[in-house]
């Protein structure tokens, strides 16, 4: 199958399993069916995802691989736009560019990674597959907590130094080291 072909066809797959379960209707019929061109389509409560630590670095999933990295703000760049969809106390964040929704591997330092929506047996999504808000910080950041581990943060800190990592994204406890390379800042794009 040609890469145009699955582009095509990628957005259906979300859409059906986020239809089944009744969210965000109406953003389902808002996002395009294939990738956008560099003329950015208007996707319906698309944000950008800004650390609140390095100001102008955004959440961006990586179109090559599942990983997730912290790069420069380009508001043209669909790997870095995102939706929120609530899912009760938590939001699912799904990526524009990528198709698929973030994810926690697990563990303290675990893995931020892009994956197929999923939906357990009773028809919920998987907690691995959700994220929390925390509290608004005096830096006006808040955490972006994996919500089955809310002490796991997703973290823009280089392990070697204080600016932004360029490695995949990693979660890290709150307690260990600084927190504001831990808070984010949902930027609306219009």
């Amino acid at each position: 199958m040609t890469r145009s072909k699955r582009a095509s066809r990628r957005p259906l797959r979300l859409r059906g399993g986020l239809a089944a379960t009744g969210l965000a209707a109406a953003l389902l019929t808002a996002l395009p069916a294939a990738p956008a061109s560099a003329s950015q389509q208007a996707v319906p409560g698309a944000v950008l995802i800004q650390n609140a630590g390095f100001r102008g670095y955004v959440l961006c999933a990586n179109a090559d691989n599942e990983s997730v990295y912290v790069k420069p703000i380009d508001t043209r760049d669909r790997f870095c736009t995102w939706v929120q969809i609530s899912s009760g106390p938590a939001q699912i964040m799904y990526n524009v560019g990528k198709d698929q929704v973030m994810a926690y591997t697990g563990g303290n330092e675990g893995a931020v990674v892009m994956e197929d929506e999923k939906r357990t047996p009773s028809g919920q999504t998987p907690n691995t597959q959700l994220w929390s808000w925390g509290g608004e910080e005096g830096w006006g950041g808040l955490a972006l907590q994996s919500y089955s581990d809310s002490g796991q943060n997703v973290d823009a800190k280089a392990t070697d130094g204080d600016y932004p990592r360029t490695d995949a994204v990693r979660t890290r406890g709150w307690r260990h080291g600084h927190q504001r390379e831990l808070t984010w800042n949902p930027i609306p794009l219009r």
